[in-house]
């Protein structure tokens, strides 16, 4: 992954042309550009991604039926503390806004919200390795929830249009892989479900991506094919769709930068709202989990909590999606939000991953 930004930050900077020319030139099929998959961009995004997030809902459905998660007390606060980053991220962007006069920073309020599980998981597993199994538990729990509730708040703010039909059959088709999943338990009906939802997702304009989280939580925890199909999606994660995901995500239009005025405080403003925001927002929404008496394992200190609030700073794929209905992708304001989510997330990762590498030191 840390190879593909290198090579997405230094190939957008060098040779722009053919980079964006490869990756968002766009098909002229009606029909590919009506799921969202009509560049190599969008099938990467769109599309591989899903191939993550199923592997993810597997692990929750898992922790759901059999782990950390079957208990309501270690399931809210990072629930909590995901709601928290969100809301003082988007509080944040208004205020600075406000105060620094920036109209950009106040409409595109949306715009820091969002975690990216991918890039955040990624550094947990370089830099806490020998931390207790929970963190990565209620790491992966708070990130899922936050990209689940900022494309909600994407589709509901009327930066973009949720199609009705579309919705009505990803409800439906969500009830009917219920069904399923308790009587059907081969690896092919999971799939299928897989692609089935990805279609209703795609058809109701919502991130087709995350139609792998629901089709992985309803694969029942007793089918037999469970294990190999985790196992599977994880190496197909690693191996493919992750490095790929950082190729295309990374690109800059370097171009567009103008580090000072309207564009320069997007920058800096993006970069002090999403470490500082996520930080005190995630910690402030598991204080009150705890103070309504729901409770962290043991192994999850306070120290691990807010160090897990600063890993969740990195973060630009659905950020870029707002700032992208927002602004327009060929903008100086796309572009200073580009760099802003990147610094951030650079500093979030350098950060984050320092202070876990001290959590694993011994005492």
């Amino acid at each position: 992954m840390a190879a593909g930004v290198t090579i997405a930050l230094t190939w957008s900077a060098v040779f722009s042309s053919s980079y964006f020319s490869i990756f968002t030139s766009h098909s002229g099929s009606h029909v590919l550009a009506e799921f969202g998959v009509s560049s190599v961009h969008d099938v990467i995004i769109n599309g591989l991604m899903a191939i993550f997030f199923f592997a993810m809902g597997l692990e929750l459905s898992r922790e759901l039926s059999s782990g950390l998660l079957t208990r309501p007390e270690h399931a809210i606060p990072p629930v909590l503390g995901a709601a928290g980053g969100m809301l003082f991220t988007a509080l944040g962007s208004i205020l600075l806004g406000t105060l620094l006069h920036s109209g950009a920073l106040r409409r595109g309020w949306g715009v820091p919200m969002a975690t990216d599980v991918a890039f955040t998981l990624g550094v947990l597993a370089i830099a806490g390795r020998r931390l207790a199994p929970e963190i990565r538990i209620f790491l992966l729990t708070l990130a899922i929830t936050d990209d689940v509730l900022s494309v909600m708040v994407l589709s509901v703010s009327g930066t973009t249009h949720v199609r009705l039909d579309g919705l009505a059959a990803l409800i439906a088709t969500v009830l009917v892989g219920v069904t399923i999943s308790r009587r059907v338990t081969s690896a092919l009906a999971s799939v299928a479900l897989l692609v089935a939802l990805w279609i209703c997702f795609a058809w109701a304009n919502v991130e087709p991506a995350l139609a792998g989280v629901v089709a992985g939580v309803l694969v029942s925890p007793r089918a037999p094919s469970r294990p190999r199909l985790e196992r599977d999606a994880t190496r197909l994660s690693v191996g493919l769709v992750l490095p790929l995901f950082a190729l295309v995500a990374c690109g800059l239009h370097w171009s567009n930068l103008q580090l000072s005025g309207a564009v320069g405080t997007v920058v800096i403003g993006t970069l002090a709202i999403r470490l500082v925001g996520k930080t005190l927002g995630i910690t402030s929404g598991v204080a009150l989990a705890r103070g309504l008496h729901f409770r962290l394992p043991a192994s999850i200190t306070w120290p691990l909590v807010v160090t897990t609030a600063i890993l969740c700073a990195i973060g630009f794929t659905v950020p870029l999606l707002f700032a992208s209905k927002l602004f327009g992708a060929q903008s100086p304001l796309y572009a200073g939000y580009t760099l802003g989510l990147l610094m951030s997330s650079l500093v979030a990762a350098l950060l984050g991953g320092a202070l876990l590498r001290l959590r694993r030191a011994p005492e």
